[in-house]
């Protein structure tokens, strides 16, 4: 990266997730998992039953682009669609064989987030994390 452009948050910002995108997605990749579908696994499998729409709103992804990932993950046996309490609504399930996969996923995450942080100590990992948690999560909007 140019030095010009380091003075500058958001190229850096974007710099950053750029790499640390590359490092998760060839560490799933063994898996034929990409990081949104690990992204549906794990709101589902933390909250089984959730209907696709809810998804989308939890992962900020369009309705159109959940039914194109729980195609593919119900597809390839990891999740499935019942009935919902509501009948009009389908509710997501994560299959057993998904249930392994995202574990073995989160394995390869966890990889790769120890790669990326490598060059950073403990301390400035969790400062990193707080800023970015104060950057992202808290505010509206984003």
């Amino acid at each position: 990266m140019p030095r010009a452009f380091q003075q500058w948050h958001g190229f850096l910002l974007c710099a950053a997730a750029k790499a640390a995108t590359g490092r998760v997605e060839r560490g799933l990749g063994p898996l034929q998992v990409t990081m949104r579908q690990f992204g549906v696994l794990s709101v589902v499998a933390a909250r089984p039953g959730l209907n696709q729409r809810a998804v989308g709103d939890l992962l900020r992804l369009h309705r159109m682009t959940v039914v194109a990932l729980v195609d593919k993950l119900e597809g390839t046996g990891l999740m499935e669609r019942r009935r919902g309490p509501d009948r009009r609504k389908l509710a997501l399930h994560v299959t057993e064989r998904g249930a392994v996969r995202l574990e073995e996923a989160q394995e390869a995450l966890a990889r790769a987030h120890q790669e990326f942080l490598s060059p950073l100590t403990a301390e400035e990992r969790e400062a990193l994390r707080r800023l970015l948690v104060r950057l992202v999560v808290r505010r509206p909007g984003l």
